[in-house]
């Protein structure tokens, strides 16, 4: 992004070693040895104090259910790596059919995905005050499946000019196909980065735990369509 990078320095973003369980899923099983994880970043990705600009705020509005969210989110802090710019804490959608009020702070672990994304990008929780007043940011949309050139073209100079960009309904705004350490980023922030509050993460253990207690094997069924009912 046209950044100056100070020689020699390149930090490299790791997932951290224990992050899974020897005895989960698929690193617990048989075939464990034939795989390995890929989300670590390359040398040439280098570290978020290097290329973060001071003076360059991206906030996001996510739309549609939690899952369309999460994806929103994932691809929030890759745009703002692209963009080289400050991350403020994702906004989730409270208006839409589900009408559900929760911040991002009561689903998700917030302390834990600034800090783990501190290399990648740099994220806030709120807009800070710059220069001693707040600025007012200024909302656009991108298209669906946006590609970096296209962040590069149409959102850049935006930012560059207003210091603050709103992004709205951003669900699926970023393209599939990018560079692979801004895949290896995805898998960062989904696998990683991206976890439970406590309460949820504990119900979801005893939901679990008692699926278990009633039989060896079992399906969860993820229903797209909300207006199926059944007797």
């Amino acid at each position: 992004g046209g950044s100056l990078v100070e020689p020699g320095r390149r930090e490299i973003s790791r997932v951290p070693k224990g992050g899974w369980s020897a005895t989960d899923g698929l690193w617990g099983s048989k075939l464990a040895s034939k795989f390995y994880g890929c989300s670590n970043s390359s040398s040439k990705f280098l570290d978020s104090g290097v290329m973060t600009h001071p003076d360059r705020y991206l906030m996001i509005v996510t739309s549609g259910g939690l899952n369309q969210q999460r994806t929103g989110i994932i691809d929030a802090v890759v745009a703002a790596r692209i963009l080289n710019a400050t991350l403020v804490v994702p906004k989730l959608d409270q208006t839409s059919f589900w009408k559900d009020a929760s911040d991002f702070a009561e689903i998700f672990n917030a302390d834990w995905f600034i800090s783990f994304l501190s290399k990648d990008v740099r994220i806030v929780k709120e807009l800070p005050k710059i220069g001693g007043k707040l600025w007012a940011p200024h909302r656009m949309r991108v298209p669906r499946k946006c590609t970096q050139r296209c962040y590069l073209n149409r959102v850049l100079p935006a930012l560059v000019k207003k210091h603050v960009v709103r992004l709205t309904k951003f669900d699926y705004r970023l393209a599939n196909r990018l560079d692979s350490d801004l895949q290896k980023l995805r898998c960062r922030v989904n696998y990683h980065a991206l976890r439970f509050t406590d309460p949820i993460q504990e119900m979801g253990e005893k939901i679990i735990q008692r699926m278990r207690e009633r039989s060896t094997y079992f399906i969860a069924l993820h229903l797209r369509c909300p207006h199926f009912k059944f007797s």
